[in-house]
């Protein structure tokens, strides 16, 4: 994986944007939540028809700058703090124009979750070695 993270490309579509062009501000979450997705099922290497170990619980964004219909974007991901049950990761979303403007800046927490018994879990050691070893640290 590249030091800055791992790269998700969107193509700004129209229904993403609002009356004003510019991409509608619960869009980015749906950008955000995708990368995250994408990041998970690389890193884990498991088929996308399963259960993630882990669930969203919280979310931010920041917007900096408009994003319009038919930019491409660039988010990039990363994990970026470990607790004992959790995990936070940022996003940051680009544009693919030549100064690379940053359009969004994204935060999520993720919780371990065992399915099974409906309540979450420590984060084990083996995923936080993936983690490190992917983001190359």
């Amino acid at each position: 994986m590249k030091k800055d993270g791992f790269q998700t490309t969107i193509e700004v579509k129209y229904r993403d944007t609002d009356s004003m062009g510019h991409v509608s501000s619960p869009v980015y979450y749906d950008y955000l939540q995708h990368a995250y997705l994408g990041y998970m099922f690389d890193v884990l290497q498991i088929p996308k028809t399963e259960k993630l170990p882990h669930i969203m619980v919280k979310t931010s964004c920041e917007y900096t700058q408009p994003a319009m219909y038919g930019d491409m974007l660039t988010v990039s991901s990363r994990v970026t703090r470990f607790g004992s049950k959790s995990f936070d990761m940022e996003h940051i979303m680009r544009r693919n124009d030549e100064a690379n403007t940053i359009v969004a800046k994204g935060a999520s927490t993720h919780v371990m979750f065992d399915y099974a018994t409906n309540s979450t879990t420590l984060v084990p050691e083996q995923f936080k070695q993936q983690v490190a070893a992917y983001q190359g640290e």
